[in-house]
């Protein structure tokens, strides 16, 4: 996976993460392969807070980003990157690697609206209207243009605010799984297996590992690729679709859109999200195997 992490400048695994993540220096990229660091590279954030057509979430679209971890970011980013398919984490560390070291080791948290820094969920006040006849600039008018009574001709300042629809939502916590023997299926982000990661996406993951539990112990593991990655439109439905034709009663993946999520409680199928990093032998046991 590809994990964008806002930094100040030259960026780099020893950069210091920017508390800002619209109006960050640089953005820099880190791809992760089985818990490991195996690339880092630097983009300029020429976005639109800097005069720049893209926003930040078209940058990192561009450059193949999966996730992005930050200290803060206001609302509207996180649905721009929702939007884009990119999930948002925060995380507590000071410096990119570190920040890095936090997601590898599954310490950081999904981003909600709740997390969106303070400053950003306030309300733009744009300046008050000059009036005619009222003061000089700069205090020199000694108040003597006099006061304006009663409403202002100009309407208000700025509209009401919104309160922000949570987001993204948070999926329920899977209930204990049945007895006997039952399947699980994983978005794998690479080849599958119990020791490929769990993959961020769902619908477009390379290849699927279908895990078989009886009682506390996982008796058989299958890989099938995943026929619907290029698949132009309806993937999540098609791939629930394939995964129920196997038996599967769990699916776990880093992410959900809401076509495969409805299509999945029509096939009784419990659907996990699974924080990005997490070998699939692990997110089974943790989980899975877990929760019994």
């Amino acid at each position: 996976m590809r994990v964008a992490i806002p930094s100040n400048k030259p960026g780099g695994l020893d950069a210091a993460v920017s508390p800002h993540f619209g109006r960050c220096d640089v953005f820099t990229i880190v791809k992760i392969e089985n818990g490991k660091v195996v690339d880092v590279s630097v983009v300029e954030n020429r976005g639109t807070h800097f005069g720049f057509g893209a926003t930040p979430a078209e940058i990192l679209v561009s450059n193949g980003v999966d996730a992005v971890l930050a200290q803060g970011m206001g609302p509207k980013a996180l649905q721009l990157l929702a939007q884009s398919g990119i999930t948002t984490y925060m995380a507590s560390a000071q410096t990119v690697g570190e920040a890095v070291r936090e997601l590898v080791e599954d310490k950081v948290r999904l981003a909600t609206i709740e997390e969106a820094c303070k400053e950003a969920r306030e309300p733009w006040l744009p300046p008050a209207p000059i009036m005619p006849g009222v003061g000089m600039g700069m205090g020199r008018g000694m108040g003597r243009g006099g006061r304006m009574m009663g409403p202002s001709p100009y309407g208000p300042a700025y509209p009401p605010m919104i309160p922000p629809t949570p987001y993204p939502p948070q999926m329920p916590k899977p209930s204990p799984p049945p007895t006997g023997r039952f399947k699980v299926g994983v978005a794998s982000q690479g080849p599958g297996g119990l020791d490929d990661m769990v993959s961020p996406i769902f619908g477009r993951c390379p290849s699927f590992t279908i895990v078989e539990i009886e009682g506390r112990e996982i008796k058989n593991v299958k890989v099938i690729p995943n026929q619907f990655v290029s698949t132009p439109r309806g993937v999540g439905i098609a791939v629930v679709q394939m995964l129920a034709s196997e038996g599967v009663k769990f699916i776990l993946a880093g992410r959900f859109g809401p076509w495969a999520s409805s299509t999945s409680s029509q096939f009784d199928i419990q659907m996990v999200m699974v924080p990005p990093g997490v070998r699939i032998r692990d997110a089974i046991n943790q989980y899975i195997i877990g929760s019994r």
